[in-house]
């Protein structure tokens, strides 16, 4: 210990306070010799270590390590002797006298002592932090684990409010690294939705408030496309702001699908109005006009009752035909019929009044054995009429099959004319509400629809419905 008091006699004009200084420190203190051999150990760097004074002042400073930590110490005090630096820190591995590994943080410092230099080193435990920044790092491999099997795309964000994470899914879908993400993520935004889209994200940030907005998101072969992205705030266990985590999910088909509800809801409204207009015109134009008619032939029977048988029997002639017309009329908006005969017999019915009234010949034949929901006989019924009045109106021919016959668990509905045909491809990407409205009626019976025209080869309007209403298979219109 005599050169341990020399040095400190040359440090300071009080080594006694000095030593007390080095014995009462919490931190563990080591005087090292330029060869790495401890002159003097204070009770924290034993205590830290589990030896004794003496034993220590016999070890050598690399006996303390595992071979690579102590290789790393070596090349650092190696550059020290040499006079290359005169100071290092470095976090490193220690072995206790119970062969248990501790972590501490050695600060080595070089101190011009006489009559050779001394070398400082102090060491303090951090085996506790290192242990906790071990399991956050495992937590964090977990986590990127997990996130990188997520089938969502997964950020967050620090608390500057600038990204520090994106899993795997977001790599994929953007093309980009991780690394050119955290500073280029505002660049995959379409232009429009970004300006709100970042005020929103601020304002909940600030907050501390979770969001969801949605938004236009540039994807690898340079497709926008919607994503639906929300956010939640993060909390450490004490409470504390973390900052934000948050999850994004590819909603295009979801808006595109919403886009052609509603385009569809608008035009079936349109198809609703319509036909009350065409309503409203047959009670004015026609029924209305009638209905006065009678009124002047009363009138008429009033001041000339010389005639009346012959007036009687010509009033009676048009109160019959006003009386039937409105039946048929009634019976067009309200299929009574198919609740009174059942849909087969109902539908025969109102092929024979239809083909009567337009002068037409509606050749009907049936083969159904199996019993039809009322939804199904409607939708049939909603569908034959349009198809039949199309017939009638466009085709210049008066004579139309109708088939109607169940095969394996479906019900089928043949519309069949030999007139003029239509450019079926045409008419489907226009705006024609007729066909329309009968693809729509059938996708609510989980039916299918084909239209197979072409200008001067007729028209056939066939329908497929499952007869089992729970089936679960996709609703198409074709």
């Amino acid at each position: 210990m005599g050169s341990v008091v020399s040095a400190a006699q040359d440090m300071t004009p009080d080594a006694p306070f000095l030593r007390d200084i080095f014995q009462a420190s919490p931190i563990g203190i080591a005087l090292e010799n330029l060869d790495g051999q401890p002159l003097f150990v204070n009770p924290a760097f034993c205590a830290f270590l589990g030896f004794t004074e003496e034993e220590l002042q016999n070890k050598h400073c690399v006996d303390f390590s595992p071979a690579e930590d102590a290789e790393k110490d070596w090349a650092f005090f190696q550059q020290l002797r040499a006079g290359l630096i005169d100071h290092y820190e470095m976090e490193k591995r220690y072995f206790r006298r119970d062969g248990s590994l501790v972590w501490g943080n050695l600060c080595i410092s070089l101190v011009n002592a006489s009559p050779s230099p001394l070398v400082l080193a102090m060491v303090q435990d951090i085996t506790e932090k290192k242990a906790a920044e071990l399991a956050l790092q495992e937590s964090e491999e977990r986590f990127r684990l997990v996130a990188n099997k997520a089938p969502v795309m997964i950020w967050m964000t620090g608390l500057n409010k600038e990204p520090t994470y994106f899993n795997q899914l977001w790599l994929d879908f953007t093309g980009m690294s991780e690394a050119d993400l955290k500073t280029q993520s505002a660049t995959t935004v379409h232009p429009e939705d970004y300006p709100g889209c970042y005020e929103a994200y601020c304002r909940a940030f600030d907050q501390r408030q979770t969001f969801r907005r949605d938004l236009r998101m540039r994807r690898n072969d340079g497709q926008y496309r919607w994503i639906l992205d929300i956010g939640v705030p993060r909390f450490h266990k004490d409470g504390s702001f973390a900052g934000y985590i948050g999850s994004c999910i590819d909603v295009t088909d979801q808006k595109i699908a919403e886009d052609a509800m509603s385009e569809m809801t608008g035009k079936l409204i349109e198809v609703q109005e319509q036909e009350r207009a065409r309503i409203a015109r047959e009670l004015h134009d026609d029924i209305n006009q009638r209905l006065a008619m009678l009124g002047f032939g009363l009138d008429h029977l009033k001041n000339n009752p010389s005639d009346i048988e012959n007036q009687v029997r010509e009033l009676r002639k048009q109160t019959t035909e006003l009386s039937n017309d409105v039946e048929t009329l009634s019976h067009d908006l309200h299929a009574g019929n198919l609740q009174y005969l059942g849909v087969v017999a109902g539908i025969e019915s109102w092929c024979r009044e239809f083909g009567k009234r337009q002068a037409a010949q509606i050749d009907y034949k049936h083969n159904v054995q199996s019993s039809l929901p009322s939804e199904i006989g409607l939708c049939l019924f909603r569908v034959l009429q349009e198809a039949l009045n199309n017939a009638v109106k466009h085709s210049g021919v008066k004579r139309v099959e109708v088939r109607l016959h169940d095969e394996q668990g479906e019900i089928h509905l043949i519309v069949r004319d030999l007139g003029k045909g239509f450019n079926a491809q045409a008419e489907r990407r226009g705006k024609g509400l007729g066909l329309t409205s009968m693809r729509e009626r059938v996708r609510l019976v989980n039916g299918n629809i084909t239209i197979d025209s072409k200008p001067k080869s007729g028209t056939t309007v066939h329908v497929r419905v499952p007869l089992d209403l729970e089936r679960t298979s996709e609703r198409k219109a074709v």
